[in-house]
């Protein structure tokens, strides 16, 4: 009989296997082998494909040409097709991929003569038939499944199997209008990897766009802004590690305010290995709780991905007394690779597991998102641009006076007496609106500490414009003792040191966190001309990469408008020839 794991194993590799055959597909009709269309002219009801003349005329029914002929066109080698062992995880022929089932049952009906020609039916008939050869000729070019993508599902089909004893009882609880629920599996790289799974559909059959409940850069570390344009599913996903992190009675109130939206599911994903946290253990509608990775699992994945029979691969695990105890998701990406000897694999993931064994620090050497720079004013010596670590500085303001001793003995005395006087926006010339905008805040900064006036009712962002030495940080320090405030102080470029998309993302939350715990308090941003571009289209790949960094800024700068206590200064060297510009 058929577990509740092997159920989930086959639905979760097959929507890896449907979203590989999808992506061939849309390769297949940049090179003009097929074309697409929405089913009743609409996206959400799914796309249907359709030979293109040319592929029309390029087939001629001899199945070696036409594998020839479809090989040339993509441009790229057949691989190696997976062993027998593997076909319980392809499509069949007709059963299980719904493009060809559909396709299928319009062949062996009779075709539709209304208002056609008993040529233009035999030809519409011809047609569908050779979009299902195609089709079928297109699926040999499938690449070997992703070691990574294959061990999440493997994972959560164990926590499934693990924590229902029927399907129904999951679906029960998926089916609600806003579901709870918590995953727990304690491997490295987790909850990163399942909420990117569930980004690319590979977890439920939709496109989910996740949103952090604690404000943070979310569990799949991206801001997936290409995704919003098209149908989608809204996700809030909670971060284990990250729920350790923080205050209880925070952790409350962000989960209460979106368990009483109602308005999207709640996923919690937890990769930190011992007990859950209580209330993040008994809060969800349910709760699946998943092994960490053994042989029993490496040999699947083996399977899967490489064709190797599992009886093989127990066998050489055994025999090189192989303990996968401390492998990370990432680490299987290194290992199983296509082409290498089982024994070769074993012996690499063997060597990963050891040294994940024998490091006791943090992940990456990571720092909370959350934590704010050290007492000195500064981040530490490794930690600038560090991906969680609050990449700049936090300068204090200077004392307006200073007082100074003065007489000896018991008759001395305090007088004010400045040594130098510090740098003050009022002191300073030639910025224009600028100063006179820190002047007026000065005042209202004043009432607001006072009670007389609403932090909305208040100027208090600026943007300096100007090329390089026309004194933009200088002002930002001046305002900082002006208004005797600190000062937290970053830049575009050192943000984006990290490089990965989500690590730039969680230096600039950090950022943004780290002032509003100072409130009040002068955020200054260098170098905004450096973000890049979000309204040029231009086609790269890294397009998406800047539109989710703009996005992101802009999404934090809005929160800080409204978050009493943080003023936003800006700074560019676009703009302006030799002044400041607000």
């Amino acid at each position: 009989m058929e577990t509740v794991t092997d159920r989930i194993s086959r639905y979760l590799l097959r929507r890896i296997r449907r979203r590989a055959a999808l992506d061939l597909y849309e390769s297949a009709a940049v090179v003009e082998l097929l074309t697409s269309r929405f089913v009743d002219d609409s996206e959400d009801s799914g796309t249907a494909w359709s030979i293109t003349d040319a592929a029309m005329a390029l087939l001629t029914g001899d199945p070696a040409k036409d594998r020839a002929a479809v090989a040339r066109a993509l441009q790229r080698a057949r691989p190696i097709a997976p062993p027998d062992e593997t076909e319980m995880y392809d499509f069949s022929h007709q059963t299980e991929h719904p493009v060809v089932r559909a396709l299928q049952d319009i062949c062996d009906a009779e075709p539709s003569t209304a208002g056609a020609s008993v040529e233009d039916g035999l030809a519409d008939r011809e047609r569908r038939l050779a979009t299902i050869r195609l089709l079928a000729l297109l699926r040999e070019h499938l690449p070997r499944p992703n070691p990574v993508q294959v061990a999440v599902a493997l994972l959560v089909a164990r926590a499934v199997g693990n924590s229902v004893d029927d399907v129904q009882a999951l679906l029960k609880v998926l089916r609600g209008s806003s579901p709870c629920l918590s995953i727990s599996v304690p491997i490295g790289q987790f909850e990163r990897r399942f909420g990117m799974q569930l980004e690319e559909s590979l977890i439920i059959p939709s496109r989910c766009v996740l949103s952090d409940v604690m404000k943070g850069p979310g569990i799949s570390g991206r801001y997936n802004e290409k995704w919003r344009s098209r149908p989608h599913r809204k996700i809030a996903t909670l971060s284990g590690q990250e729920a350790r992190k923080a205050n209880e009675l925070s952790l409350r109130r962000y989960i209460a305010d979106v368990l009483l939206a109602a308005d999207r599911p709640l996923v919690i994903a937890d990769e930190a290995p011992g007990t859950a946290l209580p209330l993040v253990a008994r809060t969800p509608d349910l709760a699946l709780v998943g092994p960490p990775i053994d042989r029993e699992l490496i040999a699947e994945l083996l399977l899967v991905c490489l064709g190797i029979a599992p009886k093989r691969s127990l066998k050489v695990m055994e025999g090189m007394k192989f303990d996968p105890m401390g492998l990370g998701l990432d680490d299987l990406a290194l290992a199983v690779r296509p082409g290498r000897h089982v024994a070769e694999v074993v012996r690499l993931l063997g060597e990963l597991a050891e040294r994940n064994r024998g490091s006791v620090k943090e992940e990456d050497g990571e720092e909370s998102w959350t934590e704010g720079l050290s007492s000195t004013g500064r981040s530490g010596a490794s930690g600038k641009g560090k991906a969680g670590a609050l990449a700049g500085e936090v300068i204090e303001p200077e004392p307006l006076e200073v007082m100074e001793a003065e007489g000896q003995g018991t008759g001395k005395r305090l007088k004010p007496r400045p040594p130098r006087r510090p740098l003050r926006v009022d002191k300073l010339t030639g910025y224009g609106e600028a100063r006179q905008w820190a002047v007026d805040l000065k005042e209202d900064l004043n009432l607001w500490r006072e009670g007389q006036l609403d932090w909305s009712e208040m100027s208090t962002r600026l943007l300096l414009s100007g090329p390089p030495g026309t004194g933009k940080t200088t002002f930002a320090r001046a305002l900082c003792n002006s208004l005797q405030v600190p000062l937290v102080a970053t830049s575009v470029a050192t943000w984006l040191e990290p490089g990965y998309l989500g690590d730039v993302l969680k230096c600039i939350t950090a950022t943004f966190a780290a002032a509003t715990r100072r409130a009040p308090c002068i955020l200054f941003i260098d170098e905004l001309d450096n973000i890049g571009s979000r309204g040029r289209n231009t086609g790269k790949h890294y397009d998406d990469y800047w539109t989710s960094l703009i996005n992101r800024l802009l999404e934090l700068l809005d929160g800080a408008a409204k978050t009493e206590g943080v003023i936003v200064v800006g700074a560019t060297n676009r703009g302006g020839s030799g002044n400041l510009h607000s």
